[in-house]
């Protein structure tokens, strides 16, 4: 009986214990489904949060796209704008339910005060970007709005942060209460198999259906659960899944274990490269046997797209085992966030570029501000800031030169009170209230006095300033000019041209404004009433000397004088009786009490014109009979040669006695008739020459020339004429000079009429020939020195020119016509040689012939062979 007593009681225990038991896991598993519900509430909530600070971020971007685009897109900009709003608002609001329901944020939680405090934030928000986008908003509407919108964006992150917290103790308890069901119900069935033991059918059946509902309560938890678990054994197999990993993995079909596999062989890393089975997270956690949290996985969906997904990995142990046998993965889809994340980084990039846009604009106010101050200090006027009141805010070193007051001294002080004399006060301060009014002044002149009583006139430029593009007047800029030297010079200008003997003209486009007396007696008229408001042409032919309309080249001299500042010209002027007179016009553009004028001084040409006609027509008759005479030289050359040459042909004949012998008598006539001959024949010659350089009919002959046979030749021929006077003529040439491509006739000319000069001007002496050579043994320099009377300084230039000797005795005592020299430099010059020409009166003078450089001078750019062919034919 007491056995049986004890079995009883002992059944009842345990059935009593396995009751208790089931009891705490039904207890616990409502708890874990309660918690699971949270659970995924909270994750919501932690998505609506995310959005909520998005959906703020774009309003301000949207708003700062209002502000920059043009006014006639801004309407629609605005409406775009407030789509945002009503988005944000509407969402917002439900968020607001959500949380008023006591669902997501529990009551009383940091993160429940954050969001009560971020509502009013977000009303600013809304209200500060509406005034934003309002027209003629300034800067300042926009820092505001920022402010305002940073602050709800780190109120809405700090609940976010206290919600991934509340979300990852929630896992953490999930994932306690699971294994507390799970030992629970593996008491429970230990304790059913106890009972299972005793020949109780009921017992048995009661356990195997407490079983049972324990295990779909589980299974129910795991599909309630929004986060997907996978379950992976110790061989990395995929055992178990709950439907959100499907949801979230995107399988479906009917072998969810071949998808999952398949979809584990495509994950990624966060740097995109795709992962070995061995880096899968359940891998690692069953070979370390350490669980892994937040491990960011990309794969891509049916359409193309990534999924981002985190992964938190915990091992699983069969008793005292040290090694897993098992894995449990929980993945969580956090495309939306990452989005979110990218989103709020290129908003924050924005925001970044916006504030450097922001830094290099108020960089560059400072530059403009400081090249503002520079201006105002280097104007050229006084320069005076009034504020509404009057007083003065700015004073440039003009003003303070103007007025004899430092900008110390004079900013901040009254300026109609304390600058404008006492009679002038009443109108200054009209004027300053009509350009607070918004009226400009331009040209205002008026008398301005010093600290030390010095009385100057000012001309005053005064401007509105505004605040901003639209906005009121709040103070003036005055820019004054002293004219006080220009009032001045105004009237020595009066009286110059009231008082000058030209006649001078003030006009503009409206016709003649003033004139002087002078212009009136040119023009034949009784006033100026004659005159004022006609225009120049009409004052003009219909038509210039050159045939151009007068009304047209008018409008071109005026242009002219505009862009260059004045212009002088030669024009044809008409009076009212028809008589028509040149004058000289210079026009030159003025600006009189700012009005733009053209003042046109005229100048009576009509005698100088008259004068000019007659030098020119006596030109004209000079270079006629200039002509003529050259012309007359050159025909003259056959008719003059002709007969000398016979003279001299038959005085030879009569000296050589081949018409008989002559007597002595006979002999020295015809010996006279040879001589006087030939001295004609050079004089021709010579006269010919200059013609024919005159007329422009001398051509060069170009040859290759030894010049050490020319200037052999050349001595030769005037040897008898030295040994005549008893004159010693010497030669230097160096060995081995280079030939001369010249023409050997003008070169051959220079040295017979230099050599024959120093003959002639040398009674005793020598005259010495030097040839001068380069580097290269090409001739350079040809040297006639002789050793008598030398030339006066002051005849030097002079003995060059046509017809002119060093001085008249020497014409006398030694003869000639003064040709000689002028045909050495005429044909230097055509040959490309320069002479000059060193002297010392009764010491001797040296002739030098400087030649061209090889390669240079008229015969460089003509081929040789041409040169020679066309010498050739010449001579022939």
């Amino acid at each position: 009986m007491t056995a049986s007593l004890s079995a009883g009681q002992l059944g009842l225990r345990s059935r009593v214990t396995v009751l208790v038991v089931m009891a705490v896991a039904v207890a616990m598993l409502g708890v874990l489904v309660a918690e699971t519900s949270r659970h995924g509430d909270t994750a919501e909530l932690m998505n609506e949060a995310g959005r909520q600070g998005a959906l703020s971020e774009r309003l301000v971007v949207m708003t700062l796209e209002t502000r920059a685009v043009p006014p006639e897109r801004r309407a629609l900009a605005r409406l775009r704008m407030e789509s945002t709003a009503t988005r944000w608002r509407e969402e917002s609001m439900l968020l607001r339910s959500v949380v008023e329901a006591g669902s997501g944020i529990p009551a009383g939680t940091p993160a429940a005060r954050e969001f009560e405090s971020l509502l009013a934030v977000e009303d600013s928000v809304l209200v500060a970007a509406k005034r934003a986008t309002a027209d003629g908003a300034g800067a300042a509407t926009v820092d505001a709005l920022l402010v305002h919108q940073r602050r709800f964006v780190r109120g809405m992150e700090h609940v976010v942060n206290e919600l991934e917290q509340d979300w990852v103790n929630q896992v953490e308890r999930l994932i306690r209460l699971e294994t507390a069901c799970v030992v629970l119900l593996l008491i429970a069935l230990g304790l059913g198999v106890r009972l299972a033991l005793q020949p109780t059918q009921d017992q048995l059946t009661a356990t195997i259906e407490a079983l049972a509902e324990s295990e779909l309560r589980t299974r129910a938890v795991l599909d309630a659960m929004q986060e997907g678990m996978l379950l992976v054994s110790a061989t990395g197999e995929i055992v178990g899944w709950n439907p959100s990993a499907l949801r979230i993995l995107g399988v479906s079909g009917d072998a969810p274990a071949v998808g999952l596999h398949e979809v584990a062989r495509r994950l990624r890393n966060e740097r995109g490269e795709l992962l070995t089975p061995d880096q899968l997270p359940s891998r690692i956690t069953i070979r370390t046997g350490k669980p892994i949290g937040d491990t960011l996985l990309a794969t891509t969906d049916a359409q193309g797209e990534t999924k981002w997904l985190t992964a938190n990995t915990s091992p699983l142990y069969r008793g005292e085992s040290t090694r897993p046998h098992a894995a449990v993965t929980i993945i969580r889809d956090v495309t939306i966030a990452r989005q979110l994340d990218e989103e709020r980084h290129t908003q924050a990039q924005a925001l970044e570029l916006q504030n450097q846009e922001l830094l290099e604009q108020a960089d560059e106010l400072e530059r403009e501000q400081a090249r503002f101050r520079s201006l105002v200090e280097t104007a050229g006027s006084a320069i005076v800031g009034l504020d509404a009141q009057g007083r003065v805010f700015e004073w440039n070193r003009e003003a303070e030169a103007l007025f004899g007051v430092s900008r110390t001294n004079a900013i901040g002080r009254h300026y109609a009170e304390e600058f404008v004399t006492e009679e002038h006060r009443g109108r200054m301060r009209a004027g300053i209230a009509a350009v607070l009014g918004g009226q400009s002044i331009r040209n205002l002149v008026g008398p301005v006095k010093s600290a030390d009583g010095e009385r100057h006139v000012v001309l005053w430029n005064i401007t509105p300033l505004h605040a901003g593009v639209s906005g009121p007047e709040h103070g003036i800029i005055a820019s004054g000019l002293d004219i006080t030297e220009r009032e001045a010079s105004d009237e020595r200008f009066r009286m110059l041209f009231e008082r000058s003997s030209d006649a001078h003209m003030l006009y503009d486009a409206g016709g003649v404004i003033d004139c002087n007396e002078a212009t009136l007696r040119m023009l034949r008229l009784a006033s100026r009433d004659q005159l004022v408001g006609r225009r120049p042409a009409d004052l003009s032919p219909m038509r210039q000397p050159d045939g151009r309309l007068s009304v047209v080249v008018a409008g071109q001299m005026r242009e002219r004088a505009r862009i260059t500042g004045h212009h002088r010209f030669e024009w044809q002027h008409r009076r009212d009786d028809g008589t028509e007179f040149p004058v000289d016009v210079t026009l030159t553009p003025m600006r009189i009490q700012g009005r733009d004028v053209i003042l046109a001084v005229w100048h009576d040409i009509a005698e100088s014109k008259a004068v000019e006609d007659a030098l020119r027509l006596a030109k004209d008759a000079a270079e006629s009979a200039n002509r003529t005479k050259s012309e007359f030289m050159t025909r003259m050359n056959h008719e003059l040669r002709t007969p000398l040459t016979a003279i001299i042909g038959f005085s030879k004949v009569l000296l050589d006695g081949r018409a008989g012998a002559l007597s002595s008598g006979a002999t020295l006539y015809a010996q006279r008739i040879r001589e006087n001959g030939l001295h004609l024949l050079s004089l021709i010659n010579q006269i010919l020459d200059v013609a024919k350089v005159e007329a422009g009919r001398m051509e060069l002959e170009r040859e290759t020339v030894h010049v050490e046979q020319l200037v052999n030749e050349t001595l030769g021929m005037l040897e008898s004429t030295a040994e005549a006077k008893g004159i010693a003529l010497r030669r230097e040439i160096p060995d081995g000079v280079l030939p001369l491509v010249t023409d050997p006739g003008k070169l051959r000319q220079i040295l017979i009429n230099l050599v024959g000069n120093a003959i002639k001007f040398t009674a005793n002496g020598e005259v010495l020939v030097r040839v001068t050579t380069d580097v290269t043994g090409a001739a350079r320099e040809i040297t006639v020195r002789d050793t008598g009377i030398g030339i006066p300084a002051d005849r030097r230039e002079k003995i060059f020119e046509p017809f002119e000797q060093g001085d008249s005795s020497t014409r006398r005592e030694f003869g000639g016509t003064g040709l000689g020299l002028s045909i050495v430099t005429t044909f230097a010059a055509l040959i490309g040689a320069i002479v000059d020409v060193e002297s010392e009166v009764g010491v001797g003078t040296t002739f030098i012939i400087r030649l061209p450089a090889p390669g240079h001078g008229p015969f460089a750019a003509q081929p040789a062979a041409d040169m020679d062919r066309r010498a050739m034919e010449g001579r022939t």
